[in-house]
């Protein structure tokens, strides 16, 4: 990664201090908090920003977010309430992850457990933060996600339920006691590991609260919440609805731009984005955020490693040597045989280890297993030399197509679904693209039939209503046990 020039003293409001090792391997953030971005990335708000609200879907469902919070600590909360939750998160695990959700800790600790500096004005600002997040009331309808259970819920909290420190004139010093309850909705997600790895060295490197607050919203965002361990390389959304997901209070589309303008730049020096595109114009345009990750992007499948009892050291060294792509297919081919030869493998984490180093001469890909990988699009068939050749050309396609087993028709329909419908595919969302893939495999959609009509959805630009349509029948389908879809 790039290391930007500008001084941190140059910037004291939101100056870093070196992290040590503990908080490299601890940095992590709860999947609710960082989707739903409940915290204004903006490092500086209007004295009247005291409410928001954000209606939005999850699931086809409709959903709303509502924050109301009184002006006397500074309004919503924003900017380093942001690092100041993240560290408190970080000590709560640190102890225990207790089901009351009780923190006991020090004004110092949290400051240095959130990456910021431990130097005397900072104390008043952590009070200021602390009492925002107690006195700022959220209400979250049909949209935090009980992990546990599987499902949306409704829930209404303060993002710090309880407060509590020992100064007699209400001011906190290094000798300070702070005694902190967290919501029980949040108590619950951590506890059932509904978390996300950060990574400590970009934050480090972002000198901006602005520029971590919208790398932590990014950053979740790209987690499917139905499954955590799958990520997205590529967002679009609405500008506008953007702006509203970053509770900025302006939404006027060129301002959006401007107040998110320097957190891009930063994003960008660092790696983590290859570029942010805008396409159409005024309230119509969508943003588009591709990421490159910057050298040490992995920590996601750094923390899926360590779950085979992997220590942290050797997990990010494989993480380091070894490219993303071979990395992806390794570990989905370790934990395939895992699961296929779990009697006899005794030693799971060394077991793990030999796979990610090995490249494919000791454990070559065993019979059944499907890459994670193999989702671009399957070779072209060779081009016909004349047009009669067309024909014959989409039948040796077709029959190969049936020539797979299911799983691996449904693999390949949804890798042409994805290079060939792009964004809509984004649009109708992971739960949706995954019902398609279990008609498939189940045999109620047949692979051939699907893949026809798409190509003709395509050339003739009714792609979106192709998906609706396929999802709708890929759901009746399934319900009413039936045959293939679409009779040829």
């Amino acid at each position: 990664m790039t290391t930007k020039a500008t001084s941190r003293s140059a910037r004291p409001a939101s100056r870093l201090r070196t992290p040590t090792l503990t908080d490299r391997l601890e940095r992590i953030d709860e999947l609710n908090l960082g989707r739903l971005g409940l915290i204004c990335v903006q490092e500086r708000i209007p004295d009247d920003y005291t409410r928001w609200e954000v209606a939005f879907e999850v699931d086809g469902q409709p959903a709303q977010l509502s924050c109301v919070a009184p002006s006397e600590f500074g309004g919503v909360p924003h900017g380093l309430d942001g690092d100041i939750l993240n560290g408190i998160l970080a000590i709560f695990l640190e102890q225990g992850a207790p089901e009351s959700g009780e923190v006991l800790t020090t004004p110092h600790q949290i400051l240095q457990r959130a990456g910021l500096d431990t130097g005397g004005r900072y104390y008043q600002v952590l009070r200021a933060s602390l009492h925002r997040l107690n006195s700022a009331k959220f209400v979250t309808q049909n949209a935090w996600r009980a992990h546990g259970q599987r499902r949306w819920t409704t829930q209404t909290f303060s993002l710090v339920e309880g407060l509590a420190y020992d100064s007699d004139d209400q001011t906190l010093g290094k000798g300070s006691v702070i005694h902190i309850r967290l919501p029980k909705p949040l108590v619950m997600s951590v506890r059932s590991k509904f978390i996300k790895p950060l990574d400590p060295i970009l934050l480090e490197q972002l000198e901006r609260p602005l520029a971590r607050s919208v790398y932590r919203l990014l950053d979740a965002k790209r987690y499917d919440p139905t499954d955590p361990q799958v990520i997205t390389m590529e967002l679009h959304m609405s500008l506008i609805s953007w702006g509203q997901e970053c509770k900025l209070k302006d939404l006027v589309p060129s301002r959006i731009k401007r107040t998110l303008e320097k957190a891009h730049d930063d994003l960008k020096a660092c790696g983590y984005l290859l570029a942010v595109e805008y396409q159409g114009l005024g309230s119509g345009q969508e943003i588009v955020y591709r990421f490159g990750d910057g050298s040490n992007f992995g920590m996601d499948l750094a923390a899926r490693i360590t779950q085979y009892g992997v220590g942290h050291y050797v997990a990010q060294g494989i993480v380091q040597t070894v490219p993303r792509e071979d990395l992806l297919h390794r570990l989905a081919k370790a934990e395939f045989l895992l699961r296929r030869d779990r009697e006899r493998i005794q030693n799971r984490a060394g077991f793990v280890v030999t796979v990610l180093k090995d490249d494919g001469v000791r454990y070559p890909d065993p019979e059944g297993f499907v890459s994670p990988t193999a989702v671009s699009d399957p070779p072209p068939p060779p081009r016909p030399r004349v047009e009669e050749d067309v024909e014959v050309v989409r039948r040796v396609r077709e029959e190969e197509l049936r020539a797979q087993p299911r799983a691996a028709q449904a693999d390949a329909i949804l890798a042409r679904l994805r290079l060939l419908c792009g964004v809509h595919v984004v649009k109708m969302g992971t739960p949706r693209m995954s019902a398609i893939h279990q008609a498939i495999t189940e045999g109620v959609l047949d692979a051939v039939v699907v893949e026809r009509e798409m190509m003709t959805a395509v050339f003739e630009g009714r792609t979106e209503a192709f998906l609706k349509a396929l999802v709708r029948e890929a759901s009746d389908r399934r319900r009413q046990g039936q045959g293939a879809l679409l009779e040829g």
